[in-house]
């Protein structure tokens, strides 16, 4: 695949791609780069002999999972010109004619390695035919003799499939959009079965990726007719939640260039009607589908920004849903209530995330007046934190209201930390509500670090931390094994993170401290005495 010489010289000036950034830290370095170097060319020179004598057996899957293996204890420590080298390799091996199962299923998982770090490989760089994947997943997916034990398939051999396609798709044609379309379109009939296996074929293939030049070749092809499509079926079809899948997905990745504001209302209407929420004694059917929670808060926070709409209808939805929050309103769509607040948050953090960090991916580039701006990420939490509240005394979802907590206070600390410490506070001492100080202490768990932490927007975290470790010991009771449980879950977080030092000798020794400071440090040894005793 390259030259040894060249290959080694190029490396020598760090030419990889994504090397294992811990293994530079280790002391004897210097071996394991040398170590890597001789195992990469030792894997390109046997690939590249099977690959010329055509003997895909059994070499190629023991070579296949040293690369594996390479990149598990290397990571891809390869120049771009050889990653790009064996994604084509492993593209043409799942063109040859009558490939055994077992092999594919190692193209799949390779594929998968090498192309799932997008930012490393532009869009320029590589291009997939979307043919290719398409004839195994028909092979794979829509595939009956599995059912009539006349093929044995691999294990897994469908996840791998999936993620192979996944990590393929941001490298499909600017053509693609149009050659599926043709492929597919006449399938779409709603009154025939067929219906249901291109719409899962599109959800699986239509490229969503494409850059702002190519918006003509993409999602403007189809999604006014697909929109359409949606509305005039009420029925709850099984292909549904594949639509939903491609609206969410490609709002995600467009985010700024469609206009949502015309199908606010008619969203946000079948969302609520997808928690199936019961009215009165009246239970909704069982028979109706309910959205994947995560691919509907994906599509929700998609569409937020530049003034959108979309807040205030969400603002709504949860004054429609809150009472359902409550505690005493048990239920089968709980479970879904309280995961939306969680997936919905996750949603809005990692949009954040991608809008702001530094090393940017090429396919996430919403345009500068279309991101967050710091009043959106205000009003965002103070529409959530309610339901939030109230879902974390919810005893059988405590863990994803606590994960909503730990979001929501990524991005305001302010808004949710202190409500939270005051309500554990008039807690400690109650002995009828016991779930009360438990829900309280496990939110505040997961939120150590927004605690302890000091940001300029919020500095009086750390006021809390000694308050807190005193509040909390009497939680440890013999006699309650969960809430003892809790409260050194607590102890554990906070003092993994902080130091315990008894530093109240410092306020006669410095001359430079606030009234805060002061305060703090007068009370460092409480704790410490106090922990004694108890």
């Amino acid at each position: 695949m390259h030259d040894s010489e060249q290959y080694i010289e190029a490396m020598g000036h760090d030419n990889f791609q994504k090397p294992n950034v811990y293994n530079k830290f280790l002391p004897f370095h210097d071996a394991v780069h040398q170590q890597s170097l001789q195992s990469f060319k030792e894997i390109c020179e046997n690939i590249s002999r099977i690959i010329q004598l055509r003997e895909l057996r059994p070499g190629f899957p023991l070579w296949s999972s040293k690369l594996q293996q390479f990149i598990s204890l290397y990571g891809l420590c390869f120049t771009k010109s050889d990653h790009l080298k064996f994604i084509h390799l492993y593209l043409s091996v799942l063109s040859v004619p009558d490939l055994n199962y077992s092999n594919a299923k190692t193209c799949f998982d390779i594929l998968d390695e090498l192309l799932n770090k997008s930012r490393l490989i532009q869009r320029d760089d590589l291009i997939v035919d979307w043919r290719i994947l398409y004839t195994w997943v028909k092979l794979i997916l829509f595939n009956n003799d599995e059912n009539y034990s006349l093929l044995a398939l691999p294990n897994d051999v469908e996840k791998s499939l999936l993620y192979c396609v996944r990590s393929c798709r941001p490298y499909f044609s600017a053509t693609a959009t149009q050659e599926i379309l043709d492929e597919f379109r006449p399938w779409l009939c709603p009154f025939d079965s067929a219906f249901s296996d291109a719409m899962c074929y599109l959800d699986l293939f239509l490229p969503v990726h494409l850059p702002p030049k190519l918006h003509d070749q993409g999602f403007k092809l189809w999604l006014p007719e697909f929109l359409s499509i949606w509305e005039t079926v009420c029925n709850n079809p099984d292909w549904e939640q594949n639509m939903i899948n491609i609206f969410s997905f490609v709002a995600w990745c467009n985010i700024g260039y469609i206009d949502w504001e015309p199908w606010m209302p008619k969203i946000f209407t079948r969302i609520l009607k997808s928690f199936s929420l019961p009215v009165a004694n009246v239970h909704v059917s069982s028979r109706v589908q309910n959205y994947s929670i995560s691919i509907t808060a994906t599509w929700i926070v998609a569409m937020m920004g530049n003034g959108s709409s979309c807040l205030q209808y969400l603002t709504d939805l949860f004054t429609a849903i809150k009472s359902f929050y409550h505690p005493s309103n048990t239920g089968e769509f709980q479970q879904d209530l309280v995961s939306f607040l969680s997936k919905l948050s996750q949603a809005f953090v990692d949009r954040l995330h991608l809008e702001r960090k530094a090393d940017s991916v090429w396919h996430f580039n919403p345009p500068e007046h279309y991101r967050l701006t710091e009043n959106d990420i205000t009003n965002f939490v103070n529409c959530v934190k309610e339901c939030v509240f109230i879902s974390i005394f919810n005893k059988a979802h405590l863990e994803e209201a606590a994960k909503a907590c730990q979001f929501l206070s990524m991005l305001r600390p302010e808004l949710i930390v202190p409500p939270l410490v005051d309500l554990l506070f008039s807690s400690v001492n109650s002995m009828t509500e016991p779930h009360r100080f438990t829900s309280l202490v496990t939110c505040l768990a997961d939120m150590a670090r927004q605690i302890v932490r000091q940001t300029p927007d919020f500095s009086q975290g750390q006021t809390y931390v000694l308050p807190l470790l005193m509040a909390v010991l009497p939680g440890i009771d013999s006699n309650d094994f969960k809430k003892t449980a809790v409260t050194f879950q607590f102890l554990n977080a906070i003092l993994m993170l902080v130091t315990c030092v008894d530093c109240s000798s410092a306020i006669h020794t410095r001359n430079d401290l606030t009234e805060v400071q002061k305060s703090f440090l007068f009370n460092s040894n409480k704790f410490i005495s106090n922990t004694i005793i108890f």
